[in-house]
Protein backbone atom coordinates (compact mmCIF):
# COMPACT_ATOMS: atom_id res chain seq x y z
CA UNK A 1 0.00 0.00 0.00
CA UNK A 2 1.15 3.57 -0.73
CA UNK A 3 0.08 7.01 0.66
CA UNK A 4 -3.45 7.07 1.17
CA UNK A 5 -5.82 8.75 -1.44
CA UNK A 6 -7.72 11.21 0.87
CA UNK A 7 -4.35 12.36 2.13
CA UNK A 8 -2.37 12.63 -1.13
CA UNK A 9 -5.15 14.47 -2.86
CA UNK A 10 -5.49 17.04 0.88
CA UNK A 11 -1.69 17.45 0.28
CA UNK A 12 -1.34 18.68 -2.88
CA UNK A 13 -4.79 20.61 -2.51
CA UNK A 14 -2.93 22.68 0.39
CA UNK A 15 0.46 23.04 -2.19
CA UNK A 16 2.97 21.52 0.87
CA UNK A 17 6.27 20.06 0.17
CA UNK A 18 6.61 16.50 1.69
CA UNK A 19 8.13 13.33 1.34
CA UNK A 20 7.08 9.30 1.73
CA UNK A 21 9.48 7.53 4.36
CA UNK A 22 9.67 3.86 3.93
CA UNK A 23 10.14 1.44 6.36
CA UNK A 24 9.58 -2.27 7.71
CA UNK A 25 5.53 -3.06 8.91
CA UNK A 26 4.89 -1.57 12.05
CA UNK A 27 1.84 -1.45 14.33
CA UNK A 28 1.94 1.60 15.95
CA UNK A 29 3.68 5.18 16.12
CA UNK A 30 6.08 4.26 18.32
CA UNK A 31 7.53 1.24 16.53
CA UNK A 32 7.32 3.54 13.13
CA UNK A 33 9.56 5.83 14.31
CA UNK A 34 12.15 3.37 15.86
CA UNK A 35 11.68 1.85 12.28
CA UNK A 36 12.55 4.52 10.05
CA UNK A 37 15.14 6.47 12.81
CA UNK A 38 13.36 9.03 13.60
CA UNK A 39 12.67 10.45 17.01
CA UNK A 40 9.32 9.49 18.97
CA UNK A 41 8.73 13.25 19.46
CA UNK A 42 9.18 13.77 15.67
CA UNK A 43 5.72 11.26 14.93
CA UNK A 44 2.65 13.29 15.18
CA UNK A 45 0.23 10.02 16.32
CA UNK A 46 -3.86 10.81 15.69
CA UNK A 47 -6.18 9.67 17.95
CA UNK A 48 -9.83 9.31 17.01
CA UNK A 49 -12.21 10.05 19.87
CA UNK A 50 -16.33 10.13 19.49
CA UNK A 51 -19.17 11.37 21.81
CA UNK A 52 -22.62 12.14 20.44
CA UNK A 53 -21.25 15.46 19.13
CA UNK A 54 -19.34 13.57 17.06
CA UNK A 55 -15.72 12.92 16.19
CA UNK A 56 -12.56 14.61 17.38
CA UNK A 57 -9.07 13.94 17.09
CA UNK A 58 -6.18 14.34 19.14
CA UNK A 59 -2.56 14.58 17.08
CA UNK A 60 -0.27 13.87 19.86
CA UNK A 61 3.44 12.94 19.79
CA UNK A 62 4.35 9.37 19.43
CA UNK A 63 6.17 9.25 22.63
CA UNK A 64 3.49 10.73 24.87
CA UNK A 65 0.10 9.54 25.86
CA UNK A 66 -3.08 11.62 25.55
CA UNK A 67 -4.15 13.25 28.43
CA UNK A 68 -7.87 12.69 28.55
CA UNK A 69 -8.47 15.35 31.40
CA UNK A 70 -6.98 17.79 29.47
CA UNK A 71 -8.99 16.55 26.09
CA UNK A 72 -12.18 17.17 28.32
CA UNK A 73 -11.15 20.58 29.48
CA UNK A 74 -10.13 22.30 26.60
CA UNK A 75 -13.46 20.61 24.37
CA UNK A 76 -15.98 21.03 27.27
CA UNK A 77 -17.30 16.95 26.51
CA UNK A 78 -17.05 15.23 29.05
CA UNK A 79 -18.38 11.42 26.80
CA UNK A 80 -15.20 11.20 24.58
CA UNK A 81 -14.39 7.59 23.94
CA UNK A 82 -11.71 6.42 21.80
CA UNK A 83 -13.22 5.00 18.35
CA UNK A 84 -13.09 1.31 17.85
CA UNK A 85 -11.20 -0.37 15.39
CA UNK A 86 -14.26 -1.58 12.94
CA UNK A 87 -15.61 2.33 12.89
CA UNK A 88 -12.20 3.12 12.00
CA UNK A 89 -12.44 0.93 9.18
CA UNK A 90 -15.50 3.20 7.68
CA UNK A 91 -14.37 6.49 8.44
CA UNK A 92 -11.03 5.79 6.86
CA UNK A 93 -11.51 3.49 3.81
CA UNK A 94 -8.39 4.22 1.96
CA UNK A 95 -5.72 3.51 5.27
CA UNK A 96 -5.12 0.18 6.93
CA UNK A 97 -6.93 -0.28 10.23
CA UNK A 98 -4.31 1.45 13.12
CA UNK A 99 -2.34 3.69 10.40
CA UNK A 100 -4.52 7.16 10.84
CA UNK A 101 -3.13 10.12 9.25
CA UNK A 102 -2.18 12.76 11.76
CA UNK A 103 -4.91 14.95 9.36
CA UNK A 104 -8.37 14.65 10.21
CA UNK A 105 -8.93 17.63 8.77
CA UNK A 106 -8.19 15.89 5.28
CA UNK A 107 -11.20 14.16 6.30
CA UNK A 108 -13.75 16.75 7.65
CA UNK A 109 -12.68 15.95 11.26
CA UNK A 110 -12.18 18.36 14.06
CA UNK A 111 -8.65 18.27 14.86
CA UNK A 112 -6.30 18.98 17.99
CA UNK A 113 -2.45 19.44 18.06
CA UNK A 114 -1.11 19.31 20.56
CA UNK A 115 1.23 22.77 21.52
CA UNK A 116 4.01 20.44 21.68
CA UNK A 117 4.61 19.62 17.84
CA UNK A 118 4.43 23.03 17.00
CA UNK A 119 7.71 23.37 17.57
CA UNK A 120 9.43 20.37 15.68
CA UNK A 121 11.93 21.49 12.67
CA UNK A 122 10.61 18.05 11.17
CA UNK A 123 7.12 16.18 11.38
CA UNK A 124 6.21 12.59 10.59
CA UNK A 125 3.00 10.96 10.44
CA UNK A 126 1.34 7.55 9.27
CA UNK A 127 0.75 7.83 5.17
CA UNK A 128 -2.37 5.49 6.15
CA UNK A 129 -0.58 2.26 5.88
CA UNK A 130 2.27 0.68 8.10
CA UNK A 131 5.33 0.86 6.02
CA UNK A 132 5.44 4.88 5.52
CA UNK A 133 5.27 8.35 7.24
CA UNK A 134 4.77 11.34 5.92
CA UNK A 135 7.91 13.91 6.11
CA UNK A 136 7.43 17.85 6.05
CA UNK A 137 9.07 20.52 7.66
CA UNK A 138 7.44 21.82 10.94
CA UNK A 139 6.25 25.02 9.51
CA UNK A 140 4.78 22.97 6.33
CA UNK A 141 2.58 21.30 9.57
CA UNK A 142 1.91 24.23 11.07
CA UNK A 143 0.80 25.50 7.84
CA UNK A 144 -1.94 22.62 7.95
CA UNK A 145 -3.01 23.40 10.88
CA UNK A 146 -3.59 26.81 10.74
CA UNK A 147 -7.32 26.52 11.05
CA UNK A 148 -7.13 24.41 14.66
CA UNK A 149 -6.71 24.62 18.05
CA UNK A 150 -3.07 23.92 19.59
CA UNK A 151 -3.11 23.20 23.40
CA UNK A 152 -2.07 20.59 25.30
CA UNK A 153 -3.43 17.16 25.83
CA UNK A 154 -0.66 14.91 26.49
CA UNK A 155 1.76 13.79 28.89
CA UNK A 156 5.07 11.85 28.67
CA UNK A 157 4.78 8.01 29.33
CA UNK A 158 5.21 6.99 32.65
Amino acid sequence: MTIAATLSQYLNDQSVDYHLIQHPHTRTSRESARAAHVREDQVAKAILLQDIEGYVMAVIPASSSLDMRSLHNETGRNSLQMVSETELGAIFPDCELGALPALGQAYGITTLLDASLGHRETIYFEAGDHEELVEMSGAQFAKLFAGSRSCDLSRDWP
